[in-house]
């Protein structure tokens, strides 16, 4: 999502077409006039890419589907695993350094994670303080690649909440690495989307728009309880876009 003379242009994820093929979800979001796309890439629940297995072949293949349907990639959202979890950090080092190298080569302006696992009560700050050198090395090899890593905030994991996000950029503190802010799921955690996006200020540097109301986040925009004007005029005045 990036802002251009005060008109605001707005890409579409894959992670609505989950039950579909990748090809499929690609052709449904340029027949419905969209210009960027966003990649979900979750082996375990939305499996559209694997960037650890694709052959080069697989890749060129998406390469030129994407530029006959005339889309131009945004960001990969991509996590295998989740970090916090000792037993599953390696695999989810490789599957993040994997992403990036593709957003890379699809000319994508970042990578969108996971932040972690949801630690056990009492336990956060310990979780962060472990994870907290990953994201930031993951952060430097991301601004290696000319890239941005966002790490969204999300119901049930290390990152649920605006201060939590605002703490663990704090540890993280790499100026490649921001927020993903998707407002359903701070409406999950009974906070007003427009007003944290004012307190994280530039950390947001990536935005997902989905609607939420009370426990639900499966909400069309529109049919639920977040103030979008708000909103948009919050994101107008912390920069985002510029």
């Amino acid at each position: 999502m990036s802002e251009r003379d005060g008109s605001v242009e707005l890409g579409c994820s894959t992670l609505g077409f989950r039950f579909d093929p990748l090809d499929v979800a690609l052709t449904e979001i340029a027949a419905q006039g969209f210009g960027r796309v966003d990649l979900a890439m979750y082996p375990s629940y939305c499996p559209h890419f694997d960037p650890t297995a694709a052959t080069e072949a697989e890749r060129e293949a998406l390469r030129a589907r994407l530029g006959e349907l005339g889309l131009t990639v945004a960001t990969l959202n991509a996590t295998d695993r989740l970090l916090g979890v000792p037993a599953q950090r390696e695999r989810a080092l490789a599957y993040a350094r994997a992403s990036l190298a593709l957003a890379q080569e699809l000319g994508a302006y970042g990578l969108t994670m996971q932040s972690g696992v949801e630690p056990p009560p009492g336990d956060w700050e310990a979780v962060v303080r472990s994870v907290a050198p990953d994201l930031r090395q993951l952060g430097a090899e991301a601004a290696a690649l000319g890239l941005g890593l966002t790490l969204e905030l999300h119901k049930s994991l290390l990152m649920a909440t605006s201060q939590q996000a605002l703490d663990l950029m704090a540890l993280v503190d790499h100026p490649a690495v921001g927020v993903a802010l998707d407002p359903s799921h701070l409406t999950y955690a009974g906070e007003d989307a427009a007003e944290a996006a004012l307190a994280l200020g530039g950390l947001v540097k990536h935005v997902h728009l989905r609607d939420g109301e009370g426990r639900n986040i499966m909400v069309v925009p529109g049919d639920g309880t977040v103030d979008f004007v708000a909103l948009a005029r919050a994101l107008r005045a912390i920069g985002y876009g510029n």
